[in-house]
């Protein structure tokens, strides 16, 4: 078997991790959080198609729907984050609105 990206599967490609416009940032992750830890811990909030951490104590998961965004923000800003060393930290989840497209209309 070869060996998974860091998408789901189901891929014709399963190396290749897929990609969304549909994304959070993550911040105040202790030093040992991983992209596996944030995918894990986020994955109740919707099906997390990739997940990265930066260096800083930041992230960026990505969703597969808005709808999956908007759950991840309500239900999982600071809350209690477990590293998969055993570091905790309450991490911040936010919308990532810094993406190049429009996902919502301007009209109310």
């Amino acid at each position: 078997y070869r060996g998974r990206g860091r998408g789901g599967g189901g891929s014709r490609y399963p190396n290749v991790p897929r990609r969304s416009e549909y994304r959070v940032k993550v911040g105040n992750l202790p030093s040992t959080g991983s992209w596996q830890d944030i995918k894990d811990h986020l994955r109740s909030a919707g099906d997390v198609y990739y997940a990265e951490v930066y260096g800083d104590g930041a992230g960026i998961v990505e969703f597969a729907r808005q709808s999956d965004v908007e759950t991840a923000v309500k239900t999982l800003d600071n809350t209690k984050f477990k590293s998969h060393e055993g570091e905790t930290a309450y991490i911040t989840v936010t919308e990532d609105t810094s993406g190049g497209s429009s996902r919502r209309s301007r009209s109310r």
